[in-house]
C-alpha cells in the first residue's frame, strides 16, 4: 500500500462532503450510515478488519466500496468510527498509525457495559469516547462527536422516516459545520450544535437511557429539542462554543 497523502484543510472546503470512510462499516450503526449516505449521493467507504466482509457489504449499496480500514480512510476527508465501546481503544491506536493531519474524524461511540438491568452509562478515562479519540489521534486531526442517539435499525430501513436531532460536539466550528452537512445530507436529520467536545460525555451517555426507553416502549426513539428554529441548525456554528 502506498503513503497515504494528507487530506485537504476540511476548513478550506464546502459543507458538502463527497466521500466519506466509515470504520466498523459491517456493524449495525456504521451498516446503517452507509445506507443513508450511499443513497443521498455521497461515495462511500465501508471498512472493517476483514475486507472480504466490507466488500460485500459494498456490493449491495449504490456509490459504494469495501475494504480494510486503512486502506479505506486513505485520503478520506471525513472518516466515521463505529464501533463498540469495547472495540474503541484498540481501534483507535490502529486509525492513529495510518489517519493524517487534515482528515476529520467523527466518532459515533456511546460508552456502555451490561448490568444487571440492561446496558449502563459509563466514563472513560479521557471524559467520553470523544475526548480519548482525540488525545489517542495524531496532533492536526479534529474530532466531533455525534450520531449516538439516532438508532441503527431505523437507519439500515430506507423505508422507515427519520425525524429527529443529532447531538454534535466539536472544538472548532468549521469541523462542526462539515459534520452538520453530512448529517444532514440524511433527510429527517437536524444537527445541533452542543458545544466543545469536552460536553460529549454528556450526549454519549444520553444513548444509555434511550435503550431503556426503547426497550420498555417498543420501539426506537431518537431526541427532539424544541425551541430551535425550523430551518438548519448550522447556521449558528459560526458563534462561540
Amino acid at each position: 500500500m502506498t503513503s497515504p497523502q494528507p487530506a485537504p484543510r476540511l476548513d478550506e472546503q464546502s459543507q458538502r462532503v463527497g466521500t466519506v470512510a466509515i470504520v466498523g462499516g459491517t456493524g449495525a450503526l456504521g451498516l446503517g450510515l452507509a445506507t443513508r449516505w450511499a443513497h443521498a449521493g455521497i461515495d462511500v467507504r465501508i471498512g472493517s478488519r476483514r475486507a472480504d466482509s466490507a466488500q460485500a457489504v459494498a456490493t449491495r449499496l449504490p456509490r459504494a466500496s469495501g475494504g480494510e480500514n486503512a486502506v479505506m480512510i486513505d485520503g478520506a476527508p471525513v472518516v466515521v468510527i463505529a464501533v463498540p465501546f469495547s472495540a474503541h481503544l484498540e481501534t483507535l491506536r490502529s486509525l492513529a498509525k495510518v489517519i493524517q493531519p487534515g482528515q476529520l474524524l467523527i466518532d459515533t461511540t456511546a460508552p456502555m457495559v451490561p448490568g444487571r438491568r440492561g446496558l449502563r452509562p459509563i466514563m472513560p478515562w479521557a471524559g467520553s469516547a470523544a475526548e480519548q479519540a482525540q488525545d489517542l489521534l495524531p496532533a492536526g486531526v479534529s474530532v466531533i462527536s455525534a450520531m449516538q442517539t439516532v438508532s441503527a435499525a431505523i437507519l439500515q430501513d430506507l423505508g422507515q422516516r427519520l425525524d429527529e436531532d443529532v447531538l454534535i460536539c466539536g472544538d472548532k466550528s468549521a469541523d462542526k459545520a462539515v459534520a452538520a452537512g453530512l448529517i444532514e445530507s440524511i433527510h429527517g436529520l437536524r444537527a445541533v450544535d452542543c458545544g466543545p467536545l469536552d460536553m460529549s460525555g454528556i450526549c454519549e451517555r444520553i444513548t444509555a437511557l434511550l435503550v431503556g426507553v426503547n426497550r420498555r416502549y417498543k420501539t426506537h426513539a431518537g431526541i427532539r429539542l424544541t425551541g430551535l428554529p425550523v430551518t438548519s441548525a448550522k447556521s449558528s456554528l459560526g458563534r462561540p462554543a
